[in-house]
C-alpha cells in the first residue's frame, strides 16, 4: 500500500501542474504582446513549476535521494502558482468570481496533505537518508 501512495504523488506531479501549462500555454502566447512583461514573467514561473514537478516525479519513481525535497518545492510552488494564478494573473484564465477563497483553500490542502505524507512516510524518509 506504500508503494501506491508514492505512485499516486508521482501521477500527481506529473499531471497536475504539466498539464494545465500545457493547456495555459497556447491560450497564452497569441496575446502575449499585449500582455506585456507580467505576462511574460507568470508564464515562464509556470513553466518552471512545471518542469520541477516533472522532475520531482522522475525523482521519486527513480527513488533518488532528492526526490522528496524536490517534490515537496514542487508541491510548494504548484500550490502558490494556483493561489498567485487565482488572485491576479497576467494570462487568460477562467475562474468564477466568489471562488478564489474555495480554490485557493483547495490547492493549499492538497499540497499540504502531500508534504505531511513525505514528513511522515518510513519509505520516503529512507529514500532521503534521514
Amino acid at each position: 500500500m506504500a508503494r501506491a501512495w508514492l505512485i499516486l504523488l508521482c501521477v500527481v506531479l506529473l499531471l497536475w501542474r504539466p498539464l494545465d501549462y500545457m493547456f495555459e500555454l497556447p491560450q497564452s502566447l497569441p496575446t502575449m504582446g499585449m500582455r506585456g512583461v507580467p505576462g511574460a514573467i507568470e508564464l515562464l514561473v509556470h513553466g518552471i513549476v512545471a518542469v520541477l514537478a516533472v522532475a520531482a516525479a522522475q525523482a521519486l519513481w527513480n527513488e533518488r535521494r532528492s526526490g522528496p525535497s524536490l517534490a515537496a518545492v514542487a508541491l510548494i510552488g504548484s500550490a502558490a502558482a494556483t493561489v498567485q494564478t487565482v488572485y491576479w494573473t497576467a494570462l487568460p484564465h477562467q475562474t468564477v468570481p466568489g471562488s478564489e477563497a474555495v480554490i485557493s483553500a483547495l490547492a493549499i490542502g492538497h499540497a499540504a496533505i502531500w508534504l505531511l505524507y513525505l514528513s511522515r512516510s518510513r519509505r520516503i524518509r529512507e529514500m532521503a537518508g534521514r
